[in-house]
């Protein structure tokens, strides 16, 4: 096993190397968190090592959610910053192209309230919290600036097309068994494809939103 790390350096450097092992976990089974005793011998740490970096599994994936939030909103940068401004429909794109490479985004998103959340502290849930509205009220101004919208206006449109986002896949997330039955075509109105749908929804979305 692995010596706990001395500096801030190495300590940084394991953190994340705890957050991308329990990643890989995940996402091979993306319905159930693993154990951090599996997560620990991924790293190659013992488990109480893993706890003096997360005080519990759950913690550890509220960790993950933040990174994968931190990683869309920065999205709006990316996009945004460019010169000449590109049309919102390139951001859109990548922005559902970024949830095809981050698949675990949603699913762990799902999981917030339910399970996630309810193992947090106060102090953890307000700094979570607060790290993200941080994030998405900096994004949603840089938005504003971009597309000379009125002050806000580009955080709520984040924070709408998310929601459009998250509602649109918790209604076609049916579990194994239920694909099965709903493979029969009389059910092709009620599972179209995902991307699909999401990108027609946000560019409808979109359109309607910035119109003067």
């Amino acid at each position: 096993m692995k010596q706990r790390a001395t500096d801030d350096t190495e300590k940084a450097a394991r953190r994340s190397a705890i957050l991308d092992a329990a990643r890989k976990l995940y996402l091979e089974d993306s319905r159930q968190l693993p154990s951090a005793a599996r997560i620990a011998e991924a790293v190659g740490l013992a488990k109480g090592t893993l706890y003096l970096y997360f005080r519990t599994k759950e913690e550890i994936f509220l960790a993950l959610l933040a990174q994968e939030f931190s990683s869309l909103l920065q999205l709006v940068q990316d996009v945004f910053t460019s010169t000449p401004v590109p049309p919102p429909s390139e951001y859109l794109a990548r922005y559902v192209a970024h949830l095809d490479r981050h698949p675990e985004l949603l699913r762990l998103d799902s999981m917030a309230y339910s399970v996630l959340e309810q193992n947090m502290g106060e102090a953890q849930l307000r700094a979570f919290k607060l790290g993200l509205t941080q994030g998405l009220v900096a994004a949603g101004a840089l938005l504003d600036q971009a597309l000379g919208l009125p002050p806000g206006r580009g955080t709520t449109l984040l924070m709408r097309t998310y929601a459009l986002t998250r509602g649109l896949w918790q209604s076609l997330d049916y579990p194994p068994a239920m694909r099965a039955v709903l493979a029969d075509p009389v059910f092709a109105p009620i599972r179209p494809d995902f991307r699909g749908e999401l990108t027609e929804a946000l560019a409808e979305y979109w359109r309607g939103a910035l119109l003067p």
